[in-house]
């Protein structure tokens, strides 16, 4: 279906110079794909050029509407964040080993009225072109399918452990949060995603406390892969763990608290989990954290408990007791052991409803190192040497808490 859209002087100017971009990577084995977005708020067309043609799989999701494309393990370089017409942002990335995946965040619903990759020709490479035009919002739901499962953790990107009955050492999982085609917060000044920050400084911790050989860690991802917040809580109630530990660094809204805040909020919190945030600020950093699997464009699934309710209530609420009690004393501790080292947030521990904590049983934090959108810590947080500093000041206060505290915690 032809949809009347033609290209504009900027895009045929971007054109040009994509086929520069492909002739000089066509020696790489590696797909390479750029995209570039052209039309209005009626018809939109987003034009993905790749280095060589494809299978290709779109889907649409609704609750927000969202375009998601996938596509084999490609060195994907769309226009991040940037918008235009029906499209309000896009982002790309690593969805797991050998798939990427494109999602595009629509500014109002749309239909997609044609998708096709057209073979390279006049110099230019393949294209993938799909054609969107405005729809109402009772049409785009009776036109989206079901999507895909989220992909499941292999145990190479997990470092999943080895069942080993005779050792019984504690297990500490490490959650270096986001990943993938979920970048997290974007730093201000340096454009860092969060994603970078929390998998060095995960390394980095991981490697302090298997130093002291006195436990055994579980880091949720060993590589730059997506994996949804499910899975993460999931690993950490398979592996029977000790403690759950989950780094991450946000971001504030200067749209939503102003840009004076992003100046006077900084500093390092620790969470706990809550069903209701302890306060508001609490309660956006948890909003925040738990749209990681809408960015990535999947829908999780959450494993109902196969016991019945009588017995499930009771158990539930002795190792929830346990779990609370547990996870707020190792924050309290951990904050009191750091401050001299570290810079904390003026209130440093808070709770709210992350979903990555919800590990049935395992007592669990969430540390957020400092903001990316304050220029004091985004310049600590992409130093090398303030994460290695830091993380080995919590890998000690964590193996100090573990020492003091293994043999009881009070229900």
């Amino acid at each position: 279906m032809k949809t009347g859209l033609r290209p504009s002087s900027a895009f045929a100017a971007c054109c040009a110079f994509l086929v520069l971009l492909f002739m000089s990577a066509a020696h790489a084995e590696d797909i390479v794909v750029s995209a570039q977005i052209g039309g209005d708020s009626q018809r939109t067309r987003f034009v993905a050029f790749i280095s060589k043609a494809v299978e290709f799989r779109i889907f649409t999701m609704a609750d927000p509407y969202r375009i998601v494309i996938d596509m084999p393990e490609s060195d994907i370089q769309v226009p991040a964040g940037k918008g235009r017409g029906l499209i309000f942002s896009s982002r790309s990335g690593l969805l797991a080993p050998g798939k990427s995946r494109i999602v595009i965040d629509l500014a109002e619903p749309a239909l997609i009225e044609k998708s096709e990759l057209l073979p390279p020709e006049n110099d230019l490479p393949a294209r993938l072109v799909i054609d969107l035009a405005r729809t109402t919002h009772r049409s785009f739901l009776a036109s989206a399918k079901a999507p895909p499962p989220p992909p499941k953790v292999e145990e190479a990107q997990s470092g999943a452990l080895k069942p080993d009955a005779g050792d019984k050492r504690p297990i500490i999982v490490i959650d270096p949060g986001h990943g993938g085609i979920d970048a997290g917060a974007i730093g201000r000044a340096s454009n860092t995603p969060e994603k970078d920050v929390t998998f060095d400084f995960g390394k980095k911790l991981a490697a302090k406390l298997e130093a002291t050989a006195r436990y055994r860690i579980l880091l949720t991802r060993t590589s730059d892969v997506f994996v949804s917040l499910d899975d993460r809580a999931a690993m950490a109630v398979k592996a029977k763990a000790d403690l759950l530990i989950s780094i991450h660094a946000d971001a504030l809204d200067p749209k939503r608290l102003g840009v004076k805040a992003l100046k006077e909020v900084r500093g390092g919190t620790i969470y706990t989990l809550s069903e209701e945030a302890s306060d508001e600020q609490a309660s956006v950093i948890a909003q925040n954290e738990n749209k990681a699997d809408v960015q990535a464009g999947v829908a999780s699934e959450q494993t109902a408990p196969i016991l019945s309710e009588d017995i499930a209530s009771i158990l539930n609420d002795l190792e929830n007791r346990f779990k609370k009690n547990r996870s707020t004393a190792i924050a309290h501790y951990l904050i009191d052991h750091m401050k001299e080292k570290m810079k904390f947030n003026i209130r440093p521990q808070r709770s709210a409803n992350f979903r990555v904590l919800k590990a049935h049983g395992v007592p669990a934090i969430l540390i957020e190192l400092g903001y990316l959108s304050n220029e004091d810590d985004e310049k600590l947080l992409i130093s090398e040497d303030w994460r290695t500093a830091i993380s080995s000041v919590l890998g000690e206060a964590v193996n100090a808490f573990m020492a003091e505290r293994q043999a009881h915690i009070p229900l």
